[in-house]
């Protein structure tokens, strides 16, 4: 027999770009074993509780259910540094700070406290799904692999593929790569996990040669597993692929590889062109749009309504720690301040482009970002057949709220002001 959950109060979600749906009084019954959801009930007082329900959870006045967080770009090691380290260009940063922390992930202790504390600390924002960069170390990164299904976060794992252009101690050759890449995906596979997969992960054009990527092109069609990088990030970056490919892009070199497919997510693309664009999309592929990171390494702000327009898919990543918050909130915030602080820059107005408000925010964070990783028949929404992935939240944690105030004015608080405090559960 099946052990069956409610939970029932306010519910909200988001099923569409730049909308939010409110629930006063839903119910939610799921399996506990399985973690699927058997039955939404938009309106509960319309019909009884289910008498087979192991236990009924009533959430208290103003408290509220939303779906989980989708981190769609964090570099796990990086966490040891976050809040620090922002004041190099990103070539300078990845050679001062970045590498010398992720090779020090080599030691298996190091690599147990370093990825214990960034899912612990994942877990209490509410990021219950995250698309992670780990380190070049294949026994690190089964390490990971265990530790995320041990704390029960869905959760990719990247071990990053280099061989060229970082330090001597901290690359392989493009054959070992190859073999390491293809020794963790087997590894992941083999746990026959429902929420471990493994993601292949060349850091990026600079630090990978033809051959490297063209070999994990290869293992992403033979595996059909998921692909991450980064693209076309910075004015460093582009000048530093000028000089290595004389005329080419990265968005050219990866599509080349065999490396745009609809189970990649590449992160921030904020200097692609619009054909570039256009190829991501035709490809069915992703961009993580982070925000905080791009302020302090990009050099310009994504046009993310433009390219929601454009119908690619996007979600939203905190980039820890080339952005030095964890919060999933925070990564909301930013999204609506960069769109703002564009429209400033381009003395554009709303009137002729897409808004981005908090609900679009919301809905990046949540479905779109199921939708950038391949996960939307999973996780993202409150849909039946999908996994209970949700944060109960408590808005009067330590936001004021008043008489005044609607549900929707409650929810925009904790969007705004809200943080862990708020968070009353994680599922």
């Amino acid at each position: 027999m099946k052990q069956l959950q409610c939970i029932r109060g306010c519910v909200i979600q988001s099923v569409k770009l730049g909308s939010i749906e409110i629930h006063k009084d839903a119910l939610i019954k799921f399996d506990v074993e399985t973690g699927k959801i058997l039955e939404f009930i938009h309106d509960a007082s319309a019909r009884p509780i289910d008498p087979d329900a192991e236990e009924i959870i009533h959430l208290k006045p103003l408290e509220f259910i939303v779906p989980g967080f989708i981190d769609t770009h964090i570099h796990a090691p990086q966490y040891a540094f976050m809040g620090t380290a922002t004041d190099r260009p990103l070539m300078e940063w990845l050679d001062k700070y970045t590498f010398p922390v992720e090779q020090s992930f080599e030691d298996l202790t190091v690599a147990t406290k370093g990825y214990s504390a960034v899912i612990e600390r994942a877990l209490s924002e509410g990021i219950t799904t995250a698309m992670y960069f780990a380190t070049i170390h294949i026994e690190a990164s089964e390490l990971f692999a265990d530790l995320l299904e041990k704390y029960g976060q869905r959760g990719f794992v990247g071990m990053v593929s280099m061989d060229r252009n970082s330090p001597q101690e901290y690359h392989h050759s493009t054959a070992k790569c190859l073999e390491l890449a293809e020794r963790l995906i087997h590894y992941i596979q083999s746990k026959k996990s429902q929420i471990v997969l493994p993601v292949l992960t060349p850091r990026f054009i600079p630090t990978c040669t033809p051959e490297l990527l063209e070999g994990l092109g290869q293992l992403a069609q033979q595996y059909d597993v998921h692909v991450q990088s980064h693209i076309a990030e910075s004015h460093d970056e582009e000048a530093f692929v000028e000089q290595l490919h004389p005329g080419s892009r990265d968005c050219e070199l990866f599509d080349k590889a065999g490396l745009l497919t609809r189970k990649t997510c590449m992160a921030h693309g904020v200097h692609l062109n619009s054909d570039e664009l256009q190829l991501i999309q035709s490809r069915g592929s992703a961009l993580a749009h982070c925000p905080l990171s791009n302020f302090f390494f990009a050099n310009g702000v994504l046009p993310l309504s433009d390219i929601l327009e454009k119908k690619v898919k996007v979600g939203l990543g905190t980039d820890v720690a080339g952005g030095y918050n964890i919060s999933m909130l925070s990564a909301m915030r930013t999204t609506v301040l960069a769109h703002k602080a564009r429209l400033i820059y381009e003395k554009a107005s709303c009137t002729n482009t897409m808004d981005i408000d908090y609900k679009t925010a919301f809905w990046l964070a949540t479905l779109g970002g199921a939708r950038a990783l391949e996960l939307e028949d999973k996780i993202g929404s409150f849909a039946i057949g999908k996994s209970f992935d949700a944060l109960v939240i408590d808005p009067t944690a330590q936001i004021d709220i008043f008489p005044r105030d609607t549900l929707d004015d409650v929810f925009q608080k904790f969007i705004n002001l809200g943080d862990s405090r708020n968070m009353k559960s994680v599922w």
